[in-house]
C-alpha cells in the first residue's frame, strides 16, 4: 500500500470536510454550501462510500487531498504533509536534513538583511531622502511596516551580516553582495528596498528603486536558489486571503501600486514583477482564484510584452478547462475570467488610488472582458475607413475569436467583428470555422520519492497517464484532457505536472518524492506494441471515457432519488438536458473515432 493510500485509509473525508464546512445528512451522503463559489442552496456533496467530493454548481471535485489543496490554497505536497501529520503517517523527505537546514538558513539571511534595511530607513539620517520619497508617495507608517520597506546605503550590510555569523559566500549566493576584481561590495547602493516574499511570507529576494539618476531605475536580486523572478508575485503573502475572499486577483506592475492599494483597502492586488505574467505566477494564482484582472496603463495596454502575459494567463487557465470571459450571460457558469482595467491616460494604479479610492473600485468593477479589450485595442490601431485596415483587423482578431470553444460566444464576437469592419458575417463565420478546426489539430507544447502505485488505483486514469508518459508525440492530442478528469489527486498532480513540463527529466524534477514511485510505475506500465495511429486512437478513446465517466456521475447525481435536489428551480431539468446532450456527443465522437481509425481496443485489455 502506498503512503498516499495509507493516509486515505486512516482518514475519513467526511471528517476532513466537516472540519471546514457545516455538513448536513443527505441520504447516504452529506451536503453543504460550496466553499469555492457563492450560492444560497447547497450543491456541494461529500460521498463517504467513494471518499470523494463534488460541487455540482461550480463543477470542482476530487478526493480528500484535492479538497485540502483547494480549501487551503496550497499545493499537493503541502496538503499531503498536513494530512500525513493528522493520520500519523511518515512521509519520505524531499531533501536531506542538511540541505533543508541550508535552505532555511538562506531565508534567515534574507530576513536579517530586510530587517537591517528597514532599520536604516526608519532611524538613520542617511536615509532622509528615502523617507522623503516614501512620504511623497503617500505611504503611511503602517504600510512601511507591513511591507517592511528599507534603505540600502551601499555600505554596512556586509559587516552587519558577517557579524551575525553569515559567510561572504552565502551573501554572494543570495545576491546581497557583488564581486569585482576579487573584492566584494553591497549589491544594492543608495536605493529604496522592497523585500519580496513568497506566498508563505519568506523573504526570497529584493526589489530596489534608485533614489537618484542611477540606472537601472529598478533593480532586482539576481536569480538564486530561493529567488526566481518569474515564480513570485509581489505582495502575494499579504494578498492571498483577500484574493480568496473576493474571488479576484488584480495584477499591477509596480511595487508602490501594490502597497498603495493595500493601504487603501484593496488588499487583493499583487504585482507581476514585470509586465508579462508567467506560467509559474499563474500557478500561484490558480490556487487562490480563477478570476484575474490586469490593471494596464493605456500606453502599454497593447504592447507585445503585456499581451504576451495576458495570453499566457489565458492559455494556462484554458488548460484547466476554463473559458475566456464575455459580456454574454450563458446558462453555464463561468469558471474563470480574465478582464482588463484600462486606466486613465497618464495614470498608474498608485495615482488613481491615492486620488480617489472609490474611482479605483469603480474601474475594477467595470473591467472589460478580455476579448472586448482586444477588439478595442485592434480597432484603435487600424484605419477602419480603408479596406486595408478592415482586412488587418480581421486578420488579427479572427484567430483570437476562433480560440473560443463556446459556439455562442464565438458567434457573438464574430457578429461584433462583422459590425466593426462592415463585412458579411457569413464570410467571417467560414473563416473562423477553418481557424477553429486548425486550432484543434495544433500541437501545444509544454512551457518554458519512492512509493509504489496504489493497488486501489484507478485503471482508466493510470492507463491514460501511461500513454502520455510513454508517448511524448501524443501531447498535442491531449488538449481536451483536463485535471478535472482525474478523481485521484495523485493522478491529477502527475497530469498537471506533465502538462507543464517540457520533457521527462523536468517532470521527474518537479514531482515530489512521495509520487516518484507512482510516476515510475506509470512510465514503465506494459503497453501492447502498436503504431502511432493506434496510440492516438487509444488516447482519444481514453479521454472520451474519462469525460463520459464525469458526465455519467453528474447525470446520476441529478436524477438520483437518494440525493436531495440541488435547487428548487429549473436547474435540475436544464442541467440534466445539458449533461445528457453532452453524453450523446461523447458517445458519437467515440464511435466516429473508432470508425475512422482501426486498431485494438487496448483499454478493454486493461479490464476497463
Amino acid at each position: 500500500m502506498s503512503t498516499i493510500d495509507e493516509i486515505k485509509q486512516r482518514l475519513d473525508i467526511v471528517d476532513i470536510a466537516g472540519g471546514y464546512l457545516r455538513l448536513e445528512k443527505a441520504g447516504r451522503n452529506f451536503k453543504a454550501l460550496c466553499p469555492f463559489h457563492e450560492e444560497k442552496t447547497p450543491s456541494f456533496f461529500v460521498f463517504p462510500e467513494r471518499q470523494s467530493w463534488r460541487c455540482f454548481g461550480c463543477g470542482s471535485g476530487g478526493d480528500l487531498v484535492s479538497f485540502v489543496m483547494k480549501k487551503e490554497g496550497i499545493d499537493f505536497s503541502e496538503a499531503l504533509k498536513m494530512l500525513a501529520e493528522r493520520a500519523g503517517v511518515s512521509l519520505a523527505r524531499r531533501k536531506e536534513a542538511a540541505e533543508d537546514k541550508a535552505t532555511d538558513r538562506l531565508y534567515r539571511i534574507n530576513e536579517a538583511a530586510a530587517q537591517y534595511y528597514n532599520d536604516l530607513l526608519l532611524k538613520e539620517p542617511i536615509a532622509e531622502l528615502a523617507r522623503d520619497y516614501v512620504k511623497g508617495r503617500g505611504l503611511d507608517q503602517k504600510a512601511v511596516a507591513d511591507f517592511q520597506l528599507g534603505f540600502s546605503s551601499g555600505e554596512g550590510l556586509k559587516k552587519h551580516l558577517t557579524e551575525l555569523g553569515y559567510a561572504e559566500k552565502e551573501l554572494l549566493a543570495l545576491g546581497l553582495l557583488g564581486e569585482k576584481e576579487g573584492r566584494t561590495y553591497d549589491y544594492f547602493r543608495h536605493r529604496l528596498m522592497f523585500p519580496i516574499r513568497d506566498i508563505k511570507g519568506r523573504v526570497v529576494g529584493f526589489g530596489a528603486r534608485a533614489l537618484d539618476d542611477s540606472l537601472p531605475k529598478y533593480l532586482n536580486s539576481p536569480q538564486t536558489e530561493i529567488f526566481d523572478k518569474s515564480g513570485v508575485l509581489y505582495g502575494i503573502d499579504r494578498a492571498k486571503s483577500a484574493i480568496r475572499e473576493r474571488k479576484l486577483a488584480v495584477i499591477v506592475e509596480g511595487y508602490t501600486d501594490v502597497i498603495t492599494a493595500h493601504q487603501h483597502g484593496a488588499a487583493n492586488v499583487v504585482a507581476s514583477m514585470g509586465t508579462a505574467l508567467t506560467e509559474k505566477q499563474i500557478k500561484i494564482l490558480r490556487g487562490l482564484t480563477r478570476s484575474l484582472a490586469f490593471a494596464l496603463d493605456p500606453d502599454v495596454a497593447g504592447d507585445a510584452a503585456t499581451m504576451r502575459g495576458i495570453e499566457i494567463a489565458r492559455r494556462s487557465l484554458d488548460r484547466e478547462g476554463l473559458e475566456m470571459p464575455t459580456l454574454l450571460g450563458t446558462t453555464s457558469k463561468l469558471r474563470a475570467e480574465i478582464s482588463i482595467i484600462p486606466l486613465p491616460q497618464g495614470k498608474d494604479p498608485d495615482a488613481v488610488i491615492r486620488e480617489d479610492p472609490q474611482e479605483w473600485q469603480r474601474l475594477v468593477d467595470q473591467a472589460l472582458p478580455l476579448m472586448d479589450h482586444l477588439i478595442t485595442v485592434v480597432a484603435s490601431r487600424v484605419d477602419l475607413t480603408r479596406p486595408e485596415g478592415k482586412s488587418l483587423a480581421s486578420e488579427q482578431l479572427l484567430p483570437l475569436i476562433a480560440e473560443l470553444e463556446d459556439d455562442v460566444k464565438r458567434e457573438f464576437y464574430l457578429g461584433k467583428l462583422a459590425n466593426l469592419v462592415g463585412v458579411n458575417e457569413r464570410t467571417l463565420v467560414a473563416m473562423s470555422a477553418r481557424l477553429h478546426r486548425t486550432r484543434r489539430e495544433r500541437v501545444r507544447g509544454g512551457e518554458s520519492k519512492p512509493i509504489a502505485p496504489a493497488p486501489s488505483g484507478d485503471p482508466l486514469e493510470e492507463y491514460c497517464l501511461a500513454l502520455l508518459l510513454q508517448h511524448p508525440e501524443l501531447r498535442g492530442r491531449a488538449q481536451e484532457l483536463l485535471p478535472e478528469h482525474f478523481e485521484r489527486s495523485e493522478n491529477r498532480e502527475i497530469f498537471t505536472a506533465w502538462r507543464d513540463a517540457s520533457n521527462a527529466d523536468e517532470l521527474s524534477q518537479v514531482i515530489i518524492i512521495d509520487l516518484q514511485g507512482h510516476l515510475k510505475a506509470l512510465s514503465e506500465k506494459a503497453l501492447p506494441p502498436a503504431d502511432d495511429v493506434v496510440w492516438e486512437t487509444a488516447l482519444a478513446d481514453c479521454i472520451r471515457r474519462l469525460e463520459e465517466r464525469r458526465l455519467r456521475l453528474q447525470e446520476e447525481f441529478i436524477t438520483s432519488e437518494d440525493v436531495p435536489k440541488v435547487s428548487t428551480g429549473d436547474l435540475d431539468s436544464e442541467s440534466l438536458a445539458i449533461v445528457q446532450q453532452r453524453i450523446v456527443e461523447v458517445d458519437t465522437d467515440m464511435v466516429e473515432t473508432m470508425k475512422e481509425k482501426t486498431g485494438p481496443r487496448f483499454l478493454d485489455r486493461e479490464g476497463q
